[in-house]
């Protein structure tokens, strides 16, 4: 049942809002309306007035003018300060009754007509008039019943009282009984009428709600639209770049393969041994850059799909950097890199796969060395970071990666602009190897580089595959190519 309610109370709050939002259309809706009204009303006010000289001195006529003045006062100061911008539940409330109690004190002061003019010839002209000021009002207000109910009330209280003076005159006494009698079913049907507008208010703002919704749906699918289409393109382009890549990448080594063992074959050095000897040599190493470059395709392509299966235990993160540095110094020789292993032997152990954390140091040992000029250095490093979660990676003095190649690097074939200049400048798949193997871990990777200053990449593993490190003496090993 507990869990259940962070739902409940959130259907509830959704509900709350949207009938909020309803009735903040229908105030301003009222709002409108009188905006429009009180223009006329003055105008209104003196042609009625120029209606009664003839029944009713100037004083009265005066009085009532002036008092239904004061009275609009207050309700064009509420119309006035009501903000334009979004209101709260609570703020809808207390403009709705402001407003309210404003518009119920300027129909009191108009209302009061009944008493400056009442005659008794005049009676009838009197009803007229308040029936027609019920009408409009039912018409401007009738949207919001907070404000149009309580109106009603002193309309059908001016409606009885106007002709209840006729009661005392035989001559009017039958026709006065009757205007009585009819004023209740008049105010009646006129609350109907404003009830009518009303639901024809909240249908018409329900179906704008619905309007801007449903064009608002429009505008993120055709977002998320362009979106999957700039994608498909970036797919698209990605796949293209990677087979114009791959063409270049598997074809080398194949040429170099076929092209010795044809040599070979055909015994054109025959009195050569050493040079059919450095063929085969030649033909074995690209073999084993083809196999590399289809284990990194096929090893991307079950991280891609999720189908790379960890197989987790303690691993030594020191040995692991002493066995990648060992496979990349044949690389390092060409340029006379430095590779420094400062990972303590003390360090504690990770829960992780051995291949995949292997595989992720000699990527960035295999980059860092490829980018590194003569002389440069080339560092493995880990420590523990604050969480309790462990940092490890490797840090080069490389000529460095700009800002606006660094996040494309780890997308599947990425490449930054220094590639460019680079002979051996792969499938850009080391890279996003790293990532997806890092995140598979539930870590995650990140790159600090500077052009002409270096790179370093990070690989952050959670606190939980942190394991403690059998007693042991910490020792610095560095190992120079």
């Amino acid at each position: 049942m507990a869990s259940g309610s962070p739902v409940w109370v959130s259907d509830l709050n959704e509900k709350a809002e949207r009938e909020n939002r309803m009735r903040q259309a229908l105030l301003r809706a009222v709002v409108e309306n009188l905006k429009s009204n009180r223009m006329v009303v003055p105008l209104f006010g003196l042609a009625i007035c120029g209606m009664f000289p003839q029944w009713v001195s100037t004083t009265h006529l005066v009085g009532w003018y002036c008092q239904m003045m004061l009275g609009l006062v207050p309700q064009l100061i509420v119309l006035a300060r009501i903000p334009q911008t979004p209101l709260t539940v609570a703020q809808t409330r207390q403009w709705t009754r402001a407003l309210a109690a404003a518009n119920l004190f300027f129909v009191a002061n108009w209302a009061s007509l009944g008493l400056w003019f009442w005659a008794p010839h005049d009676t009838i002209m009197i009803q007229l008039l308040l029936g027609a000021s019920l009408a409009a009002h039912a018409a401007s207000t009738g949207p919001a019943r907070a404000i149009s109910r309580p109106a009603q009330i002193f309309y059908l209280i001016a409606l009885m009282l106007v002709p209840a003076h006729g009661l005392f005159v035989p001559a009017t006494f039958s026709r006065s009984l009757l205007m009585m009698v009819s004023a209740p079913f008049y105010v009646g049907f006129m609350a109907l009428v404003a009830r009518r507008n009303h639901d024809r208010a909240r249908a018409a703002i329900l179906l704008g709600q619905e309007r801007d919704a449903l064009l608002a749906e429009l505008v993120i699918a055709k977002l998320e639209s362009d979106k999957g289409r700039e994608q498909a393109e970036a797919a698209s382009l990605a796949k293209s770049q990677f087979l114009a890549n791959m063409s270049h990448e598997l074809r080398t080594p194949l040429n170099a393969i076929l092209g010795f063992s044809e040599m070979i074959s055909s015994r054109l050095f025959e009195k050569e041994p050493a040079r059919n000897v450095e063929y085969a040599s030649l033909i074995n190493s690209s073999g084993k850059h083809l196999l590399t470059l289809i284990n990194d395709i096929l090893d991307l392509a079950k991280i891609e799909a999720g189908r790379w299966q960890l197989e987790e235990s303690e691993v030594d993160l020191h040995r692991t950097a002493e066995d990648a540095l060992q496979l990349v110094t044949w690389r390092a020789k060409d340029t006379n890199a430095v590779l420094e292993n400062t990972v303590d032997t003390g360090l504690e152990m990770v829960f992780a796969d051995e291949r995949a954390i292997k595989q992720i140091l000699v990527n960035l040992l295999s980059n860092a060395v490829k980018f590194t000029p003569e002389n440069g250095r080339v560092t493995v490093f880990a420590q523990r970071i604050a969480g309790g979660g462990i940092v490890f990676g490797v840090s080069d003095t490389g000529i460095g990666i700009s800002a606006e190649d660094q996040q494309k690097v780890f997308d599947s074939f990425g490449q930054g602009k220094h590639d460019v200049a680079i002979a051996d400048k792969g499938t850009g798949l080391g890279l996003a190897i790293v990532k997806g193997l890092a995140e598979a871990h539930g870590g995650r990777v990140m790159l600090e580089s500077q052009v002409g200053k270096g790179t370093k990449v990070s690989v952050h593993l959670p606190a939980a595959r942190v394991r403690p490190h059998p007693p042991g003496t910490a020792e610095l090993s560095h190992f120079v190519a």
